[in-house]
């Protein structure tokens, strides 16, 4: 039923949580599994003013980051004998996850949700909103 997941990981607590939920959904449907990570281009250079950094430093970090988590998640795929993609984009993420999905004709996207802003003060909630509107294929939200 489920082919292709298309999995956001940011590194919360959440997405975590998400991607130990997708890959049982993945076990389960012998899915495989698209994981990516988001480069939020729009807030590197508030990084950058904020931590003194510059704004290729904040992305270097942000990227190494981006990378751990995503080696963690795929290492949580293999001992479940889930196949995985890993993935890192840059740009607007609900624009990049949005086109990934479409590229790879994904049967599902998950996602976390958090009550938590986000960065740049921009709720999540709009984000999974947006996703939610903006998607041609089911979501789901793990909380």
């Amino acid at each position: 039923m489920f082919e292709r997941i298309i999995l956001p990981i940011t590194g919360s607590d959440e997405s975590i949580a998400a991607a130990k939920f997708a890959i049982k959904l993945a076990v389960a449907h012998k899915s495989q599994i698209f994981a990516m990570t988001v480069i939020d281009t729009s807030i590197v250079r508030q990084i950058a003013r904020a931590s003194g950094k510059t704004p290729g430093e904040v992305e270097i970090d942000l990227e190494e980051d981006g990378w751990h988590h995503l080696y963690y998640v795929e290492e949580l795929a293999k001992d479940n004998n889930v196949r995985i993609n890993l993935m890192m984009e840059q740009g607007l993420p609900q624009e990049r996850i949005l086109a990934k999905a479409r590229s790879l004709k994904a049967e599902l996207i998950v996602l976390s949700q958090t009550s938590k802003r986000g960065t740049a003060g921009i709720s999540t909630d709009r984000f999974v909103q947006y996703i939610l509107e903006q998607s041609t294929c089911p979501v789901l939200i793990i909380r």
